[in-house]
């Protein structure tokens, strides 16, 4: 199992001359971010093939929001098929690091402001989903503006799309008080209380009832 080993992403951007995060990944500028942003496919892809990178494209994805652009830092991921004596040991690595949840939580815990996840599954989607409601929000809360590129499948679409629990913290006082005694109560940090089901039940609330009180 190899997740975020320092000396192992630093050998292999060893091209890379700028700033780093603690484990070792390139830490691409806000300002380059903001670039990205109203940048074309074709206008990004054309420099990338004339360097030698000619095989970084991948077609056949179904965009959840259609309407909006997917830009950031990528966090590459790739799960090969379960092997019950592989997946005990690997768990017992990632116990005795203190890591929480099942490999895609492992992944997502790591994950910074405007960062996106690129996960391939090889096409696995019977029991192989990389995310859902409660991890997409997870991924919303860590990267903000950030999100999620999958080879494979997730689950949970309708309750993915209207995802929007940090703005609402953000934004709403109450919902943010009902959030904050929520985290003192459970001992645990906004990103976990936001993946909750009983918080998210409470945006709902919270939304209707800002809703109503706009009509």
């Amino acid at each position: 199992m190899l997740l975020n080993d320092r000396d192992q992403i630093i050998a292999m951007t060893a091209e890379w001359t700028g700033e780093r995060y603690p484990n070792g990944r390139p830490r691409v500028s806000d300002e380059k971010i903001e670039i990205l942003k109203n940048l074309t496919q074709e206008e990004i892809w054309q420099p990338l093939y004339s360097c030698g990178y000619r095989f970084q494209f991948q077609g056949d994805l179904k965009p959840l929001h259609p309407d909006k652009k997917l830009y950031g830092r990528a966090v590459t991921c790739c799960f090969m098929p379960q092997r019950p004596d592989l997946r005990q040991h690997v768990f017992n690595v990632a116990r005795s690091r203190g890591w929480k949840g099942d490999c895609n939580q492992w992944v997502i815990d790591s994950l910074e402001e405007s960062d996106v996840v690129v996960c391939d599954l090889y096409d696995k989607i019977l029991r192989g989903t990389f995310v859902g409601g409660n991890l997409t929000t997870a991924v919303k809360a860590r990267t903000k503006n950030g999100g999620v590129v999958v080879w494979g499948g997730v689950r949970d679409l309708e309750q993915m799309q209207n995802i929007d629990y940090t703005a609402l913290y953000e934004q709403n006082e109450d919902f943010k008080r009902y959030v904050d005694r929520y985290c003192v109560k459970h001992r645990i940090s906004v990103a976990e209380a936001l993946q909750h089901y009983l918080v998210q039940m409470a945006g709902r609330q919270y939304k209707e009832q800002s809703e109503t009180i706009v009509r």
